[in-house]
């Protein structure tokens, strides 16, 4: 748990650093591009914080395995699927 909230921490951090620095560019255009991307990193990080923190703070329930099938999915399957669409989203060869 503390693994898990210690780089959430340091994560949201550096987000807030990061959404502060685009708020001070002075065109509409850049601060656009500019949360375009961060918003699809985001998104992947949020899936994957969301999985971890419900599978290992949750109770343990009865019945449960069907739960821990799709989470595991989502943390172990896609978000490593999604890493590579989100870092190639600015990619003009890919476009």
């Amino acid at each position: 748990i503390i693994i898990i909230f210690g780089t959430l921490i340091v994560t949201a951090v550096s987000y807030s650093c990061i959404i502060v620095t685009v708020l001070h560019i002075p065109s509409s255009t850049g601060r656009r591009k500019a949360f375009s991307t961060c918003s699809a990193h985001l998104i992947v990080v949020m899936i994957f914080y969301s999985t971890c923190i419900y599978r290992y703070i949750r109770r343990a329930q009865r019945g449960g395995q069907d739960s821990d099938k799709v989470l595991s999915f989502f943390f172990s399957v896609v978000t490593q699927t999604l890493n590579p669409y989100v870092y190639s989203l600015r990619n003009n060869g890919v476009k």
